[in-house]
């Protein structure tokens, strides 16, 4: 019988902080400068991608086994 204590894998990571990352990604891309804070209209834009691309993990996972990874990547990268 399988014991999850014994679980190689190790403890979750702390979540992400979803602004955070849209922001670093923006300087990254070059759409604010270093220190600038995001706009609602980028906020929005960038969550309406992350639903997007979720929608793809939505269909891999199991419920009974906690979800799939649409879900998870809406509960790292959604604010």
């Amino acid at each position: 019988m399988e014991n999850e204590d014994d679980d190689p894998v190790g403890p979750a990571p702390a979540p992400a902080d979803p602004i955070g990352v849209y922001t670093e990604l923006a300087v990254q891309t070059g759409l604010v400068r270093p220190g600038d804070k995001l706009d609602q209209n980028l906020i929005d834009f960038a969550a309406a991608l992350v639903d997007r691309c979720a929608r793809v993990g939505d269909r891999y996972g199991d419920g009974e086994a906690g979800g799939n990874a649409g879900e998870h990547i809406r509960a790292e990268y959604l604010p």
